[in-house]
């Protein structure tokens, strides 16, 4: 077996976003299935790649992966499995196994608006290593540009956006720039009030905001809550034009994605 293979499996299982653990054994004494330095990967579901051994020890193994993955946040212990009659194996040796779970799933960003700068952002998808969807109030035949036809990010459109603030997963980055700056209001204040959200950006100049900010104080929002709004968004300022907002916004949010 190719000893680089688990490397790029693991690259791949980070890529697609799907949690899994590398068990590795670490220590051996005595009989045992497996010598030091053999893995395997696991997920949820079951193996991915590799044997330590086959039998009940590699079943324990997998079980004990899985479990690992439950937890939100990485994970790494050695637990020592004594190989008797009792624990199923009969070598009569013991093994160490080490687990180290990667609890990889992509981050949710959600665009309110599929107009040209939504769009775009949209389209940086991969790049964000994100799962983009772009919510609009239109209908995709009434949007302009329109919606390339292969596109590695969704698209939902409905009557009242705003309403897709309360389900959408509490961590997700939420950005809204739509068509309409009182549907741009409602999304942003129902965005506040939730108060969830890593990032909540509304793009538009210093002088919007300004006009924003007035109108969410009168609806009773306090200082620290409007805070929590991004405005205007975007790492730099350096250009109007659509890509280079979308590109500029990406690296905010790369930012806020990135590991503490």
């Amino acid at each position: 077996m190719n000893s680089q293979a688990w490397i790029e499996t693991l690259s791949d299982l980070r890529d697609s976003g799907q949690p899994c653990a590398v068990v590795v054994v670490t220590g051996v004494r005595g009989s045992a299935p497996r010598e030091a330095g053999a893995r395997m990967i696991v997920s949820r579901e079951g193996l991915v790649w590799g044997t330590i051994g086959g039998g009940n020890l590699e079943r324990l193994a997998i079980e004990h992966g899985a479990q690992l993955l439950e937890r939100t946040e990485p994970a790494s212990e050695s637990v020592v499995y004594p190989l008797s009659e009792k624990a199923g194996q009969c070598c009569g040796g013991e093994v160490t196994l080490f687990y180290e779970s990667f609890p990889w799933r992509r981050r949710r960003v959600v665009v309110f608006g599929a107009g040209h700068v939504g769009q775009a952002l949209a389209g940086l998808a991969s790049y964000l290593q994100a799962e983009v969807t772009l919510v609009d109030s239109r209908s995709e035949e009434e949007l302009q540009p329109k919606l390339a036809r292969e596109r590695d990010f969704d698209a939902l459109f409905i009557d009242s956006p705003e309403e897709e603030i309360d389900a959408i997963p509490a961590d997700s980055l939420v950005l809204v720039m739509t068509h309409s700056h009182a549907l741009d209001l409602e999304i942003l204040a129902r965005g506040i009030a939730r108060g969830t959200f890593p990032y909540l950006g509304l793009i538009g100049s210093e002088r919007k905001w300004a006009r924003f900010r007035k109108r969410l104080e009168q609806r009773g929002f306090t200082e620290v809550q409007i805070a929590t709004v991004r405005c205007p968004i975007g790492a730099s300022r350096t250009s109007k034009e659509p890509r280079a907002i979308a590109v500029s916004t990406a690296a905010e949010l790369l930012e806020v994605m990135a590991p503490a």
